[in-house]
């Protein structure tokens, strides 16, 4: 089994436990942007800064921005208190010649710690377009899994995510990373 393949395995199963604590519930709606006349997304968008520490020792780790928009998630709604929402992040990494765009979306678990302040997790699924000098252009397939804390005043938030994201092998190489995001944002 290649190593790709081990690391898909341990997305979906992570998939599975995020997802296991709602299944059996008589309060689960599925497609709520359909059947719930009360469902609002509860957007918020968030300038994030990240530092990107890539597997490769060739590559130079460093730092990346971008954004982020989340939402409440249209697919799932969970019963009580508990939260799913898709983050969709759009990044970018320019260093020594190695240019990345990444696109991904990130389905995370959110659990209350305190009043503010709330925990979430969960896999993600993405492309990578690199361009390297030299001519190599190309986009990759990405999973990813993350954990991440935000705090909210009022509207505004402030967040951390750690993610780690595995690519698929092409031309340019795996570009394999471990990203800590800082954001910014607005609730809506």
């Amino acid at each position: 089994m290649t190593n790709f393949s081990k690391y898909l395995s341990a997305l979906l199963g992570t998939a599975l436990l995020s997802t296991a604590s709602f299944a059996a519930s008589d309060e689960f709606k599925a497609f709520p942007i359909f059947t719930d006349d009360n469902w609002k997304a509860h957007i918020e968008v968030a300038a994030v800064a990240a530092h990107m520490n890539f597997d490769r020792a060739e590559i130079d780790n460093g730092m990346a921005y971008g954004l982020d928009l989340s939402f409440d998630c249209p697919v799932f709604t969970l019963p009580g208190d508990h939260l799913l929402r898709q983050q969709l992040t759009l990044s970018r990494y320019d260093k020594n010649g190695l240019k990345m765009t990444t696109i991904e979306m990130n389905p995370y678990y959110f659990v209350d710690l305190s009043k503010d302040l709330v925990l979430g997790f969960g896999p993600g699924i993405g492309g990578v377009h690199a361009d390297v000098d030299g001519g190599k252009d190309q986009w990759l397939f990405a999973v990813q899994a993350g954990a991440g804390l935000k705090y909210y005043i009022d509207d505004f938030l402030i967040g951390a995510d750690l993610r780690y994201q595995w690519t698929a092998k092409k031309e340019v190489g795996e570009l394999d990373n471990m990203r800590m995001l800082m954001k910014v944002g607005y609730r809506f």
